[in-house]
């Protein structure tokens, strides 16, 4: 598989990367069961409603029980009335975590990688970053001129390349060792260098890190 790769100097070359990883067979199916772990991961369950135990209203019983021609009722807490609790709604202890093997996990990332290919641009010379925003941004616009949700994917953990990068909007510095499906899938440009590329050859393939 051929990447899209630029120099220092703005010339457009490419790079030669593993088909295993950037052009691995369509699987549609397990990309949309592991974008749908991540996010349910990623889900809390706050929506908490009250019963009629726990609405603040008279216990009183609300009219008489014969005489009136009216339904029998006691309490005016009931989901029927309009301020009672609610039946059956969220108590907030929802668990709405799921699981995904990690050879799943690895194959539904390298699904994604797949469909990004042609949106990943290889430059080594982010890497060379002074920690400066504006020099990012000057940096990035020669790399990706059209903007939109920018993924950058580094070979490891880069102080001065966080720094510069953390304050930029739409922007989402991440390693190889732990960019996910559900990051590469909503980038709109993935920018990467040779070695993370490598990197993450390697851990997709199982093979050790160069």
């Amino acid at each position: 598989m051929k990447l899209h790769s630029i120099t220092a100097t703005g010339e457009k070359t490419t790079l030669t990367a593993q088909d295993a990883v950037f052009a691995a067979p369509a699987n549609s199916t397990l990309l949309a069961q592991a974008v749908r772990v991540f996010l349910a991961n990623g889900r809390q369950a706050t929506a908490k409603v009250k019963t009629r135990a726990e609405v603040a209203r008279t216990r009183k019983k609300w009219y008489k029980q014969k005489g009136t021609g009216n339904a029998r009722h006691g309490a005016r807490t009931p989901s029927l009335f309009v301020g009672g609790g609610v039946a059956h709604g969220p108590n907030g202890t929802q668990n709405w975590s799921l699981t995904l093997s990690r050879s799943l996990k690895l194959k539904a990332l390298s699904q994604a990688l797949t469909l990004q290919a042609q949106n990943i641009v290889v430059c080594d010379s982010i890497e060379k970053l002074d920690g400066k925003t504006a020099t990012a941004v000057k940096v990035l616009k020669k790399i990706v001129p059209d903007g939109g949700k920018i993924l950058v994917v580094m070979a490891e953990s880069n102080e001065r390349l966080l720094r510069g990068l953390q304050n930029l909007a739409n922007v989402w510095p991440v390693s190889a060792t732990r960019v996910n499906v559900l990051q590469v899938a909503g980038a709109t440009k993935i920018v990467m260098t040779s070695h993370s590329v490598k990197k993450l050859e390697a851990r997709i393939l199982g093979e050790a890190a160069v």
